[in-house]
């Protein structure tokens, strides 16, 4: 048991999971497109203007494609033979006449030709250079189709040496297949006729004449000479068969950059990465962005979602009345915000509240924010309003005693000194001091006094009594401490109260801050009951409202006469 507790309770284990476990879903990604669409749009524009930029200044390459056509080996009968029998090697022609189309003697031949080392595509290059960007960047040969035609496509920033390359790809690949052609057949004579030699040599012996041997070597001797034959056409003839089907033309347009292309890639890129960096802006801010997020860093269920009350005033009636804006009695009393999401919100609240334990009411009660400027003073307002409303005798008393606001935005006018440290302290009996806040069944306990040790006063034995003393005079007591982070008031009044929610204000409270609260809160044992998120704005869809109201409601305003006039401005919801 904690004794600084007095509802007994151990502190709950934190459920909350690391931030690394988080899940993007779809209502994530509208919020975050919703509401950092310029943001993204500008993205978007930047990736457009780099791709016109690339599209129009970047260097155009040219492409060019020359066909030829190889003999079709399989038509041979040594390739009908190989055919029969898939063990007999040697490989796929066609492959082996793409392998030559792509060799070192075919760049080399055309670097030369055309003489590239003088081309300004290629200034400053060597020889290897030159023949290493050709074969790796600028040609490339295929077997169309699985047919014995090859394609041998160039590209180049010049049109005219695109087609000149394609060109002299294809002479070069013809001359580098017949040079090989003359070579085997030159091999091919050179053994025939140390064949041939060598046979006619064992003929013309005598003493070899007559037997069977001679005569079959006089056999072979014929087939040799034929051989030979054949072999010396083959030496001399000039077509190694394979011939040019369509020369490369010189081409009208580029095939890169497409400007089409990279303007589509642009649109697609910029709102992609728009939307991955805005995430991304998302974490490094580490801002509540809703329901889940408060989840995500609690492990608590959320009671309310408080809206921005700004947008449920109507924008028929101009702008919110200077001086108003922060007052509750308004938000609450004035005819424009009857059936708004704002009122609607606290009675959510209160209800979550009233059945939050079953077992024990929670009558002594506050909603805390880690930091300042998060508008809780106005939700504990509002809460004790909607309590007040709901028919339960209901006091708010003023415990942020270093910078009190429950005064002011309830619009008392200052009087005499009044506050909860003149209670503790002995000096003035809480009773005198309760004020009537002019709604039905709430009163005020407001502060005018800033106490020297408000920790120290928060948590004596004289608080631990005047907590006992309200919550026998009321139904329920609302507690607006101060901030939890800022300093440790609030955190050594929790230990005295029922329950606490901790609130978070949308798009403005910090993730840490709110996981660092809470953690500040468990440690001394408060009994957190759940979370509520402020100043939402459900109407611009940034967030998904929640709670369903489906019924109408419309904005009126009030004639001299006191009768009310609707502003025609109702929507269904």
């Amino acid at each position: 048991m904690n004794p600084s507790n007095p509802n007994n309770q151990e502190p709950a284990p934190s459920s909350a999971p690391e931030s690394g476990e988080e899940e993007l879903n779809l209502q994530d990604m509208a919020r975050v497109a919703l509401s950092h669409g310029r943001f993204i749009l500008t993205v978007t524009a930047v990736f457009l203007v780099l791709g016109l930029a690339y599209a129009f200044l970047w260097p155009k390459t040219y492409e060019v494609t020359t066909t030829v056509k190889v003999p079709d080996n399989s038509l041979s009968p040594s390739g009908m033979l190989k055919q029969l029998n898939p063990f007999s090697g040697s490989g796929d022609p066609i492959e082996t006449y793409v392998e030559i189309a792509q060799s070192q003697t075919v760049a080399e031949d055309v670097a030369q030709k055309l003489k590239l080392s003088a081309q300004p595509e290629y200034e400053g290059k060597t020889g290897q250079e030159i023949t290493e960007k050709l074969l790796k960047h600028q040609i490339k040969v295929t077997n169309v189709k699985t047919s014995n035609v090859l394609s041998i496509k160039a590209q180049s920033r010049d049109p005219q040496l695109a087609a000149d390359l394609a060109n002299a790809w294809a002479q070069a690949f013809i001359q580098v297949n017949l040079d090989l052609s003359h070579k085997g057949a030159e091999s091919k004579r050179v053994f025939l006729e140390g064949q041939v030699k060598e046979i006619k040599d064992r003929l013309n012996n005598p003493d070899l004449r007559l037997n069977d041997e001679s005569k079959a070597d006089e056999i072979i001797y014929a087939q040799l000479l034929q051989d030979l034959q054949q072999a010396q056409i083959e030496e001399k003839v000039d077509d190694a068969g394979i011939v040019v089907v369509d020369e490369g033309k010189l081409p009208e347009k580029p095939v890169w950059p497409k400007i089409p292309l990279v303007l589509v890639l642009a649109l697609l890129l910029g709102p992609a990465l728009g939307l991955q960096a805005a995430f991304l802006l998302e974490r490094l801010q580490d801002r509540v962005k809703g329901e889940e997020t408060l989840k995500q860093v609690t492990g608590l269920t959320n009671y309310a979602v408080v809206p921005d009350f700004r947008e449920d005033f109507p924008e028929g009636l101009g702008a919110v009345p200077e001086g108003t804006a922060f007052s509750p009695k308004f938000l609450i009393h004035n005819p424009v915000f009857q059936h708004a999401y704002y009122r609607e919100s606290f009675k959510v609240l209160r209800t979550n509240l009233t059945f939050a334990r079953a077992d024990k009411p929670l009558k002594a009660l506050a909603v805390l924010s880690p930091g300042q400027e998060e508008g809780k003073t106005l939700m504990n307002a509002d809460l004790a309003i909607s309590l007040a409303q709901g028919g339960k005798r209901t006091l708010l008393i003023d415990t942020d005693l270093r910078k009190s606001s429950v005064r002011k935005i309830f619009g008392l006018e200052n009087g005499m000194e009044t506050g909860l440290p003149l209670a503790l302290t002995g000096q003035k009996p809480w009773r005198e001091m309760v004020r009537p806040s002019g709604v039905e069944n709430l009163d005020l306990l407001p502060n005018t006094v800033a106490p020297p040790n408000p920790a120290e006063l928060l948590g004596s034995e004289a608080m631990k009594k005047l907590i006992g003393e309200v919550k026998a005079a009321y139904d329920f007591v609302v507690f607006d401490g101060a901030p939890v982070l800022a300093v440790t008031d609030s955190v050594v009044l929790s230990t005295l109260l029922d329950g606490v929610v901790l609130m978070a204000r949308f798009n403005s409270t910090r993730s840490s801050s709110v996981r660092r609260a809470l953690e500040h809160l468990r440690r001394v044992g408060a009994n957190v009951v759940g979370t509520a998120l402020n100043d939402v704005p459900v109407k611009k869809g940034l967030y998904g409202y929640g709670y369903g109201y489906g019924y109408h409601y419309g904005y009126y305003r009030y004639s001299e006469d006191g009768e009310k006039v609707p502003t025609g401005k109702g929507s269904k919801k």
